[in-house]
This record gives C-alpha cells, structure tokens and sequence, in this order.
C-alpha cells in the first residue's frame, strides 16, 4: 500500500459516497427479504437474502480498491430502510427502483472521477448495475403478466428461491 493516497478528494468522496450506496442495498435487501418472509413469498426472501450478500461484495470491491490506493475506505452509519411492502410487486419494484438509482449513482460518479485508473475500477460496476435493472424489468413484466392470479404470483417467487 502506498504511504500517500493515489485517489483525489474527489475521488474518495465520490467511492465513500459508493461504499455508502452498497452499504445501504444490502441493509435494503434484508428488509425485503424479511418483508416477503412476512408476506409468505419464501422464494422472494431467499432471493432478496442474496442480493443483500451480493451487495456486501460490492462493497468489499470499493473498500478494497480505496485501501489498495493508499487510502481507508469509510464505513458510514446507514439509514434503516422503513419500506412497508405489502405485496410481491412492491417488494420487486422498490428492487428496480434501487438498482435504477445505483445505476444512476455510478454512472454520475464514473464521469465526475479524476484518473483513468478509477473509471476503469467503476466500469464493472455500471455494468453489474445494466444487468440488474434488466433483471428487475423482467421480473415486473412476468409480474404484469401474472396480474393478480395467486398461482402465477406464487410461480414467481418459487422461481426466486431457485
């Protein structure tokens, strides 16, 4: 590790502001998973449960990368998510909505970072982001064709414990 950080002040405040983000998915996707648990979406729950661990290497990634540069990555207090999901839908679209503003998130701090070095470190993120707002659309038309049928809504979430 170097003795003095190759990141800007920029540059740390715009991965911080990304630790944060992950940080805050992952506490997010614990709340649906408990939330479908509540709501008897099992598969939800177990899907969710992974997405919060996938969020978790997220930030691992960006805490890694920051110390590696010579810098410490911060680990901030995060808000508690307060969500009320009443339904599969609410629960997939509040997802969608997440990953969306992620994806907007990153692509604001790829154009406002200093080096190359760091844009290339954020590519991989913008493009975890594309797959997952792609995912979640898919899931919110699957859930527009299921409609309000119990069966078609319990395939589903059968579907997500897999």
């Amino acid at each position: 590790m170097p003795v003095k950080s190759l990141l800007t002040s920029n540059e740390k405040t715009l991965l911080n502001r990304a630790v944060e983000a992950e940080l805050y998915a992952s506490n997010f996707y614990r709340h649906l998973a408990n939330q479908c648990q509540r709501l008897g979406y099992f598969g939800a729950q177990k899907y969710f449960q992974a997405e919060a661990g996938h969020e978790v290497e997220h930030y691992q990634a960006l805490a890694s990368f920051i110390n590696d540069r010579g810098d410490v990555a911060t680990v901030p207090t995060i808000e508690a998510p307060e969500d009320e999901i009443t339904s599969l839908r609410d629960a997939i679209e509040a997802a969608f909505d997440t990953e969306l503003q992620l994806e907007r998130d990153y692509s604001d701090w790829y154009r406002r970072c200093d080096s190359e070095v760091t844009r290339q470190f954020l590519l991989q993120f913008l493009e975890i982001q594309r797959k997952a707002v792609g995912e979640f659309g898919d899931l919110i038309a699957r859930l527009d064709r299921a409609g309000d049928d119990p069966c078609g809504l319990l395939l589903i979430d059968k579907e997500l414990g897999e």
